[in-house]
């Protein structure tokens, strides 16, 4: 706002002009009313009266107008000075129309102050693919006057940007409805929560996923098959030595040099698992028992000179149905393998899917 003192206004130079024609006539009035005539008599009180009302209006409107422009600098630095001591990003909204944002806001979209005024929805910080979720919570804020939930937004930039948002009605003027809404960027909390989930669900021996992050990866690649209407296979190993003349440990020397190995063999989209000592486990998503057959061979090649062996049993989704039957079943198909002896593969028979619960509660 100009530090100026305001000046007068073109209406306010209109009243005086008609104040100061209604005087003018008021003197005529008055002149011509000395011969009696009643008639110019109150012409000249009426033309009295509208001069003295313009003039007081003049008066009136410059007082006003000096007593706003006295007042609203101290009242907007006022509200600006609350919107800058927000920590989180706050943006004030007169229905879907932005009316005020801070400099925390616009630093975590992208945005100037200036590109976000009088902006409507759709936001330019809304991106399209979530777009349905944030008009849904602006929905639910309009219809309970507060609300508070996750959502995505965009940078400028194009980076997503994971935040919290709380937002409430305030009163507005002409019966608008205002919202007042908090934004805190939390994509750094996600990450170490991310960090935190990856560490805990990985074996500390050999870097491959526990048992509990194998389960929850094996769940998920099931999930995706099944909507993706692919197949997927799980392949269940132990790792003997025939230098050792028995079983090896996966977390020796010689056994991380065998993990070093399969962990190259993966492709996108595998997961490799720590089940035990000398035990691991394979998920390979779009492959079916045969391929995942396959793919023991090639890794038997891979670890040929390391002196170690594997025994596996294989399964996959077609013949088991679920995450929990088809770890099962090709748990079942190893130890078929361990009974013929070390360095054989066995995957379990195609079987009828109404044929499974017999063999689940096996």
């Amino acid at each position: 706002m100009s530090g100026s003192r305001p000046g007068r206004t073109k209406e306010d130079y209109l009243l005086l002009v008609v104040s100061v024609g209604a005087a003018a006539v008021a003197v005529a009035s008055w002149r011509r009313a000395e011969s009696g005539a009643p008639e110019l008599w109150a012409a000249m009180g009426v033309a009295l009266a509208v001069s003295l009302a313009m003039l007081f209006t003049f008066l009136v409107a410059g007082s006003v107008r000096k007593a706003a422009f006295e007042t609203a600098p101290e009242e907007d630095g006022s509200f600006r000075r609350v919107l800058a001591a927000v920590p989180d990003g706050l943006v004030v909204l007169d229905g879907s129309r932005v009316i005020a944002a801070n400099g925390r806001f616009c630093e975590l979209v992208g945005f100037s102050r200036d590109e976000l005024a009088d902006e409507v929805a759709p936001l330019p910080f809304w991106p399209p693919e979530h777009r349905h979720e944030i008009e849904r919570w602006h929905a639910w804020l309009a219809e309970r006057g507060e609300h508070a939930g996750r959502l995505t937004f965009v940078h400028r930039g194009g980076d997503r940007l994971p935040v919290l948002v709380a937002g409430r009605r305030v009163a507005g003027g002409s019966g608008s409805r205002r919202y007042v809404v908090t934004v805190r960027d939390v994509s750094e909390s996600n990450r170490r929560e991310r960090r935190l989930s990856e560490l805990s669900s990985r074996d500390p021996e050999t870097a491959l996923l526990n048992e509990h992050g194998f389960d929850e990866r094996l769940r998920e690649a099931v999930r995706r098959s099944i909507a993706d209407g692919t197949n997927a296979s799980v392949v269940v190993a132990t790792l003997g030595s025939d230098v050792a003349g028995g079983t090896g440990h996966l977390a020796s020397p010689a056994g991380l040099l065998v993990v070093e190995r399969l962990v190259r063999l993966l492709r996108a989209g595998d997961e490799l698992g720590r089940m035990g000592d000398d035990e691991i486990a394979w998920v390979l998503p779009g492959t079916g028992a045969d391929g995942a057959v396959e793919a023991v061979d090639r890794a038997r090649q891979t670890i040929s000179d390391t002196g170690a062996t594997l025994t596996a049993g294989v399964c996959d989704l077609e013949t088991a149905g679920d995450a929990p039957s088809l770890f099962a079943l090709a748990d079942r198909a190893l130890a078929e393998a361990r009974r013929g002896g070390s360095g054989r593969t066995v995957s379990y028979p195609h079987m009828r899917l109404e044929a499974l619960a017999s063999v689940r509660g096996g």
